[in-house]
């Protein structure tokens, strides 16, 4: 199912896939993403008893891209939104990839009492916490706001650690495409502007921490520190893949996944 709903003054495009009843899971994507890069991914889910809802975050994808500010606090109301407005406030599943993990954990820090379970893929909630990483992000900052599309191009084959089809890299660049070059922007200065790390010894929801055995080591190595800082969070390392392990390992994530939630 496909379908929009307003939410904080903005109409929200997200899919649904499975049964109402079976466990929720509410997904979230990451920096100039849309619920597309979950497309595989979410009729397995579905499959394995879980009910799916994948949203395109404000400025991106098919919902709506308002001007002004992308803070990460505001990604957080509009996700409380749409699962008021789903009729989910009594527990679900929320995760994010990248970006969309950040997005996650400060729901989790505003919303607790709304979530069964939370789980983390491949994030860093501290853009600026060592030299590589500020390098990495300020360089892609500036390559964004000369070309989105040229960054996308260059770094697009960087997510994966098997060869994709030229296809897929195109598919990723037509979606990065979607979100106006103001909103990418927006949403990535804020990533700088807060650091999470402070704050994650405060979430009490049972957390999963998604690394990739061939994720880009700035990333990689922020992703294992949220492991370290958030109190009895699992880790899940998933082996043979990069930035996008529910492309290229997906079967060993929903494994993991339903260990976590139906254990």
């Amino acid at each position: 199912m496909n379908a929009t709903l307003t939410v904080n003054d903005v109409e929200l495009y997200y899919t649904r896939w499975g049964n109402e009843g079976d466990t929720r899971i509410m997904l979230v994507h990451g920096w100039t993403g849309s619920n597309e890069v979950f497309r595989d991914f979410r009729f397995m889910l579905a499959e394995r008893g879980f009910d799916v809802v994948a949203v395109d975050l404000r400025g991106h994808g098919r919902s709506s891209k308002p001007e002004g500010e992308y803070t990460h606090e505001l990604f957080s109301a509009d996700v409380h939104g749409l699962a008021e407005a789903l009729e989910w406030m009594d527990g679900f599943a929320l995760l994010g990839q990248s970006m969309g993990g950040y997005i996650v954990l400060d729901y989790a820090l505003r919303y607790p009492e709304t979530l069964t379970h939370v789980i983390t893929c491949n994030t860093s909630v501290n853009l600026g916490g060592t030299l590589l990483s500020t390098v990495v992000w300020r360089l892609n900052m500036f390559l964004y706001s000369i070309s989105p599309k040229m960054l996308m191009q260059m770094v697009g084959p960087k997510f994966f650690h098997n060869p994709q089809p030229p296809s897929v890299i195109a598919e990723l660049v037509e979606m990065s495409l979607q979100t106006p070059k103001f909103a990418g922007l927006s949403a990535i200065r804020n990533c700088f502007r807060r650091n999470l790390e402070p704050e994650l010894d405060r979430i009490t929801v049972p957390t999963l921490v998604v690394a990739s055995e061939f994720d880009q080591k700035d990333l990689r190595d922020a992703t294992l520190r949220i492991h370290e800082l958030i109190p009895n969070s699992k880790l899940v390392d998933v082996p043979g893949c990069g930035h996008l392990p529910f492309v290229e390992n997906p079967e060993y994530l929903i494994n993991a996944i339903g260990d976590f939630v139906k254990g």
